[in-house]
């Protein structure tokens, strides 16, 4: 299992995070451009010339040459020259692939006392806690660690499993949605009363996520202890913050009460949905959680580039690869071409086209235009169809290949995204003196958000 591990001596070593914030800032314009708007915003213009020039002379074999090279493990003969500047980038982003690259699967660890369980859970499900659980078993072990809480929990998955092989430790699940938490404590039940962990407690509540999250934390492990007899707000109680992929804010404020209650020994972590990170006026907080990043100036980052950072890079452009073998296929620029007619019919509804129906294998642009048009309960009128087949003859094939290229570029920002909110936050943890490091826990391409934040006090 890949492992990246820091101390606080080199906490600026790590710091290609200004090599990241580099980037984000030479190609700003591209990382907040939204695709769907590539033929009516005219975003191949934002792309340095070199790289347009050589996108659109040597197209497939140069797109095909750029997703083998990008992917770590792939090895392509370079038949086409490409711009020093290119390289430049290709070289900073394979580093950063990099950085949430594991070569084998975990397999199935789960323990065998557990195997009933099995049968509730879906085969990534199986991967992701195959692979978290022995991070988890060795911090519980390190830190002596008596009691868990399982922020975000949902069905309860991973605090079934840990409960079963630490019969000692008291675990708290801490769900806002009740539904979730009553299906948890139904499969409890159906996982069998001889085998029913005894030591998992449930609270149906949503922690504060601003400047009073310690204190929210503590009244609700006071009202455990006082609804179940246990000692989870006990002074002397060591305390293991679990969470497998909190989303947005939650992730960042799970470690901003790791550090500020002291019964917290220690923390994993697996964050996702970086979207959400301070998406509302009234919630911020999320970024950034460091004194480095923040002496960059670098106080937020952009919706778009958030978003980016929670695609699966490596899926999208093994898929990009796989389909540039019959160019025919390609087409994922549908969207864009059909916002150039849809804009010029109805501005407001070329923005609904986020809510759309995808393309069926056999399905032509027109059909696949009229399919979506009756999706916003609107139609062709007469001549449209022409005037569509019009449009369509215009849309050069040069902008075509540089729309991929665009494409390829924005996947990569998105990499980059996510090493700048990940190092943040380590970064953070590091500040606190903290042992802490990245754990690299599965493969990318079959569940994206793959890097754990580890730490102990």
């Amino acid at each position: 299992m890949a492992t990246e591990s820091y101390s606080k001596e080199n906490i600026r070593g790590i710091h290609s995070i200004k090599e990241d914030l580099k980037i984000l800032c030479h190609f700003d314009a591209l990382s907040e451009f939204f695709m769907v708007d590539y033929y009516t915003e005219s975003g191949y213009e934002l792309l340095p010339k070199p790289w347009l020039e050589i996108a659109t002379n040597n197209h497939k074999v140069f797109l095909k040459q750029l997703c083998g090279i990008l992917l770590p493990g792939k090895t392509f003969d370079i038949s086409v020259v490409m711009p020093l500047s290119l390289l430049c980038f290709i070289a900073l982003i394979r580093k950063r692939l990099s950085l949430r690259r594991r070569q084998l699967s975990p397999g199935n660890n789960l323990p065998i006392s557990c195997k009933t369980q099995l049968k509730f859970l879906k085969p990534k499900k199986i991967l992701e806690l195959s692979a978290m659980l022995p991070c988890v078993q060795k911090v519980i072990s390190d830190e002596r660690i008596s009691h868990i809480v399982d922020i975000g929990s949902g069905v309860g998955h991973a605090s079934r499993f840990i409960a079963k092989q630490n019969p000692s430790c008291s675990i708290l699940r801490i769900e806002a949605q009740s539904t979730l938490i009553n299906k948890a404590e139904n499969i409890d039940e159906r996982f069998g009363k001889a085998s029913k962990p005894a030591n998992i407690f449930s609270a149906v509540c949503r922690l504060n996520l601003d400047s009073n999250i310690v204190s929210s934390f503590i009244d609700i492990l006071q009202e455990a202890d006082k609804a179940n007899g246990t000692s989870f707000a006990q002074p002397n109680s060591r305390v293991l913050l679990l969470g497998l992929h909190p989303c947005g804010n939650l992730g960042s404020f799970m470690l901003r009460l790791f550090k500020g209650c002291g019964t917290c020994q220690g923390i994993v972590i697996v964050s996702c949905c970086y979207m959400f990170i301070d998406k509302e006026e009234d919630q911020k907080g999320g970024f950034p959680l460091s004194n480095f990043v923040e002496e960059q100036g670098i106080m937020s980052l952009s919706g778009q580039l958030k978003e980016q950072a929670c695609h699966k890079a490596e899926f999208y452009l093994s898929r990009l690869l796989e389909q540039l073998k019959d160019p025919d296929n390609l087409a994922q620029n549908w969207r864009s071409i059909a916002d150039i007619f849809l804009s010029k019919r109805d501005s407001k509804c070329s923005r609904t086209w986020f809510k759309f129906k995808k393309r069926s294998p056999s399905e032509g642009i027109v059909d696949f235009i009229n399919k979506n048009l009756k999706l916003h309960k609107l139609t062709f009128l007469e001549k449209e169809e022409e005037e569509l087949a019009l449009e369509l003859s215009v849309v050069d094939q040069w902008r075509t290949w540089a729309y991929y290229l665009v494409y390829i570029v924005k996947l990569s920002l998105g990499v980059v995204g996510e090493c700048v909110i990940l190092k943040d936050r380590l970064s953070f943890l590091l500040e606190c003196g903290y042992s802490s490091k990245f754990e690299i826990l599965f493969d990318p391409k079959e569940s994206s958000r793959n890097v754990a934040i580890i730490s102990s006090k």
